[in-house]
């Protein structure tokens, strides 16, 4: 892996502990991790977008607040529908939701279908979860599994059984439940799934299909944790792709429906529009019948006389008062000028600016030669190692070492646990083992030529000579 890494410690699943979950006080610990997860996270979108899958990432919170009860058991990484996407289902979402389900479920995570990372005190996890709130998906997979019962051909009946498919291609740790009771993933049905979904509604609770690994686990493969949770996720994004609702996975005509609201919008948008329109229209049209009015009133009663006593609207002898302008405003009057000369005070004449003394000329102090540095002897090339590679194993054998060729594990280093005698192999992983078909493997030499590795270390050179006193 390329970008930052995730490194669980006992103090970070410790900040999740259930007596610290309602305080404050841990809140720092619980914003690192969710920090470090977070940058973790942007290689899964990386990956996920080369498979054409657009998500958006968040963070739940760290702190106690409405959204989580109140309560800070674990920390969410979600990887969900972009903002696009997700506003486009809101409209339909929104429609017969209280006021009173809004406020006690404020958190929109359990809306939508999503993969996700999750930290505990007791271990981590990686999962796809998809809640019952998350109506316009469950709908959707409701409308896959039933397909097997409507009895019109193979084509209806081919989109359950890619599930079932999708469920068996996932490694053997990868289970599915709703709650504690889960089975194992490669021995779901789809009968088995409608009533975990049946469950999942009475319970509101999400169904879940993913891989927990326990905390002591956790840390003792803490090396290669970080990019076994990686690969996790992505072996659950065809999960993804066939139970969550997008135009190109639309089992349910909702796409009609959108296109229905899409056309109510625009509709009430220009009923809208031509009614703001026709208010300014009015508006304007009763500011010029005013002006208008305004102006004639004034045309008729003429020029009117100022009723104020004599030297107060104008000075006698010299009409209208006259307006102030740049020369007089900031000018002296005549009186304050009388009455500084009956004070005998002059004005005082302005100083003239000094102009600044001249700078100091610097003293110029001869620059101390400059001493060519000893020329380094150059670095020995480095020397090839003599090691030779072993040759390479010609057949296909338990035990073997591998190199996956595509899916969710490519260019993966794994173990042949055994053949299966069908054309697969079950490759051992790290902690995870899956079975991958034999043309998607390729046999990797047991010993390599490894090259040598230049030291940075650089040779110490002579010491310059002292300078003679």
């Amino acid at each position: 892996m390329t970008h930052a890494p995730l490194h669980l410690t006992d103090s970070d699943f410790d900040a999740y502990a259930p007596e610290k979950s309602t305080s404050n006080a841990y809140s720092r610990p619980r914003l690192e991790v969710k920090q470090r997860a977070l940058a973790w996270a942007r290689g899964v979108i990386t990956r996920l977008a080369e498979l054409g899958i657009t998500v958006d990432v968040h963070g739940s919170d760290e702190h106690p607040t409405l959204r989580n009860k109140k309560r800070v058991e674990c920390q969410w990484v979600f990887f969900w529908r972009d903002a696009a996407a997700r506003e486009e289902l809101e409209r339909l979402l929104d429609a017969g939701r209280s006021i009173s389900a809004a406020i006690d479920d404020p958190s929109p995570y359990g809306r939508h279908a999503f993969l996700a990372l999750r930290i505990a005190s007791h271990g981590v996890e990686v999962c796809f979860a998809v809640h019952p709130e998350a109506k316009v998906d469950i709908d959707n997979l409701r409308a896959r599994l039933a397909a097997k019962d409507a009895g019109e051909g193979a084509g209806p009946t081919a989109l359950a059984a890619e599930l079932t498919a999708a469920l068996r291609a996932l490694p053997e740790q990868f289970a599915v439940g709703v709650g504690a009771d889960r089975v194992a993933a490669s021995a779901a049905t789809p009968e088995a799934i409608e009533a975990m979904l049946e469950r999942a509604a009475e319970g509101q609770v999400p169904l879940w299909i993913g891989w927990a690994v326990p905390r002591e686990v956790a840390l003792e493969h803490a090396e290669i944790l970080d990019e076994q949770l990686e690969d996790a996720l992505l072996a659950l994004a065809p999960i993804y792709t066939l139970v969550a609702w997008s135009r190109q996975n639309d089992h349910i005509a909702l796409d009609r429906r959108l296109e229905g609201i899409e056309r109510e919008r625009a509709r009430t948008h220009a009923e809208a529009s031509a009614q703001t329109e026709k208010w300014q229209a009015e508006q304007a049209a009763a500011r010029e019948r005013s002006l208008a009015e305004a102006k004639a009133r004034g045309e008729a009663e003429g020029p009117r006389v100022s009723s104020l006593p004599f030297g107060f609207g104008a000075r006698a002898g010299h009409g209208a008062p006259r307006k102030p302008s740049l020369d007089t405003l900031f000018k002296p009057s005549q009186k304050a000028e009388g009455d500084r000369d009956r004070r005998g005070g002059k004005p005082q004449e302005a100083k003239a600016p000094q102009a600044p003394a001249a700078p100091r000329e610097r003293e110029q102090t001869p620059a101390p030669p400059r001493v060519a540095p000893t020329p380094a002897a150059s670095a020995p090339a480095p020397v090839a190692s003599s090691n030779t590679s072993a040759s390479a194993p010609t057949t296909m054998e338990k035990g073997a070492r591998v190199r996956v060729l595509s899916g969710a594990f490519v260019d993966k280093i794994g173990i042949v646990g055994e053949l299966d005698g069908r054309g697969g192999a079950r490759v051992l992983l790290g902690l995870l083992s899956t079975r991958i078909e034999v043309t998607d493997l390729a046999l990797v030499p047991e010993g390599r030529e490894r090259p040598a590795i230049q030291s940075s270390h650089r040779r110490p050179t002579a010491p310059m000579p002292r300078k003679a006193r």
